[in-house]
């Protein structure tokens, strides 16, 4: 999978532009707040229909503009396909050769992409919402239909917490409501844990390729236990009636996976409370690459999105790096103040520079 071209109007603060984007790195450089990090954020939102950095879809449409377009050419085997992204004040609209896809997990047939930004530090020492989500979302780059697995996941969720803050209600509908939350709990417990175990190795191996420490480990923490699909759902079942009465009255649910956690560790410890800033960069790092491996595994290829290499690794780490994605022979799209450190040992390379969001090739 390569994004051949990129075209982009209305967003941000980028001028309206037309890129040619086919190498295997494709590098946007220039000081701080020029419009750098708009670019990538502008390639994310096409690759996944979402922003890393703002849940507000306003936020992206440029001052003055009603409508934000960012579109790539898309090619897979011989294969092109043009992808559009509308944003504007009634949504975002996605299209696949001008025509809207039945199915989103069509849309993400065509791309996918695996995102590295600063913030992305929080993911180890943040709350455990950020670890599930980046377990759901390596999920979905090995399996776009796992997004409706959530989706049904999530609805059955809302509608017992509905049911919960009833006065009084339907036992015999709760507990039908709870028969199909359980096994839509299982499905997503079990995808999830085996998607943990399946990063493991990959990210053990690349953490000491980075940074030469091998102790390190990820394990998925879960409230259904590490049997089957069938097990996992029968113990929800017994957790939801157990929890039901305790639940009711505080108006919530309180047991399931939208409560699990993933667990990293780093020299025997937790990480989210041992790590500093500088491992904390390192693991996260690691986790992002090891999703790659593990798409690359199953048949996906996704774009790897590195926002700010020149400030989140020392020179060492970052040669490192750039070693590793040359490998691994992915389309890698880079922001940087600093030109410099890609100059050894990438020869496919297009280099743009950012001057107050304006573009030109360099």
């Amino acid at each position: 999978m390569q994004l051949e071209k990129l075209q982009i109007q209305g967003y941000r603060n980028l001028r309206e532009v037309s890129l040619d984007t086919s190498a295997q790195f494709v590098v946007f450089h220039g000081d701080n707040g020029q419009g750098k990090t708009n670019l990538i954020e502008a390639i994310c939102s096409l690759a996944t229909l979402k922003s890393f950095r703002t849940h507000r879809i306003s936020d992206q449409i440029q001052w003055g503009a009603s409508k934000a377009v960012v579109q790539g050419t898309i090619s897979d085997q011989g294969h092109r396909r043009k992808l559009i992204l509308s944003l504007s004040k009634e949504g975002r609209k996605a299209t696949i050769d001008g025509k809207s896809p039945h199915r989103l997990a069509e849309y993400f047939e065509s791309i996918r992409a695996v995102v590295f930004a600063p913030e992305h530090v929080d993911l180890i020492r943040g709350v455990p919402e950020g670890r599930r989500s980046f377990v759901d979302r390596g999920c979905f780059t090995l399996q776009p239909s796992y997004l409706s697995l959530v989706r049904d996941f999530k609805r059955l969720l809302s509608q017992r917490a509905v049911l919960l803050r009833l006065d009084r209600f339907d036992l015999t509908h709760m507990e039908v409501l709870e028969d199909q939350l359980a096994r839509s709990g299982a499905r997503i417990s079990f995808k999830r844990r085996a998607f943990v175990q399946g990063l493991a190795e990959p990210f053990g191996e690349l953490h000491t390729q980075l940074t030469g420490c091998s102790d390190v480990g990820i394990r998925y923490r879960g409230c259904l236990g590490e049997g089957s699909e069938e097990e996992q759902a029968e113990v929800y079942r017994h957790l939801l009636a157990e929890k039901r009465q305790d639940e009711s009255l505080r108006g919530k649910n309180l047991v399931g996976p939208q409560r699990d956690d993933l667990l990293v560790s780093l020299n025997g410890q937790n990480a989210r409370h041992f790590a500093s800033q500088g491992q904390a960069r390192a693991l996260v790092l690691s986790l992002k690459l090891a999703e790659l491996t593990l798409a690359r595994r199953h048949g996906a290829k996704p774009l790897f999105l590195l926002d700010d290499l020149s400030s989140e690794l020392d020179a060492k780490r970052r040669q490192k790096l750039v070693e590793i994605l040359d490998e691994k022979a992915l389309q890698v799209f880079v922001s940087t103040t600093n030109l410099k450190i890609l100059e050894k040992g990438v020869e496919n390379t297009l280099k743009y520079q950012v001057v107050e969001g304006s573009i030109s090739q360099t």
